[in-house]
């Protein structure tokens, strides 16, 4: 008789462990597709955002190429305010999709850093004479009606110069 270590005997005294095994298997299986299923559902969370931020930034260009500023066409702007006002509508739709980006671990730590640094240069209005400095503060008043509440918060807490 053959006394091999796989024989019928000798495998069902383990039997309990390979169930075990299985089990531990099948659960870290479900646990992958759980999680590549959240991942997915995260890109195509930031892939709506980018689609949405691409309409808006087509909408700011045809305005600015028809000297209109948007949500404000009473105005007194030269070209260059049209474009500045249009511009900074632009950057603050392009930020919050940079945030969602950033908040979803899609983004680079550093990227993210780089971007953010830019904004709080925008917010806080040092580097603007006054008439832009009003421009920014306008821009911004409108945009925060229309932003991702927690991204609105974070541009918030950045100190800003008032412009009067």
């Amino acid at each position: 008789m053959n006394k091999s270590i796989f024989s019928i005997n000798s495998l069902s005294k383990y039997s309990e462990l390979f169930q075990i095994v299985g089990v531990i298997g099948l659960i870290a299986s479900l646990i992958f597709v759980g999680m590549e299923l959240r991942q997915s559902q995260q890109i195509a969370l930031v892939e709506q955002q980018v689609e949405r931020t691409k309409a808006f930034t087509d909408l700011y260009n045809t305005a600015t190429n028809n000297n209109l500023a948007y949500l404000h066409p009473e105005n007194d702007y030269d070209k260059y305010e049209v474009f500045f006002y249009n511009f900074q509508h632009m950057f603050w739709n392009i930020s919050e999709t940079d945030y969602l980006k950033y908040r979803l671990g899609l983004m680079d730590e550093n990227i993210w850093q780089s971007r953010y640094a830019i904004m709080k240069r925008i917010k806080s209005r040092e580097y603007q004479i006054n008439r832009q400095c009003k421009i920014l503060e306008r821009v911004w008043e409108a945009k925060k009606r229309q932003l991702d509440a927690e991204f609105i918060k974070l541009i918030e807490d950045i100190p800003s110069r008032d412009c009067t």
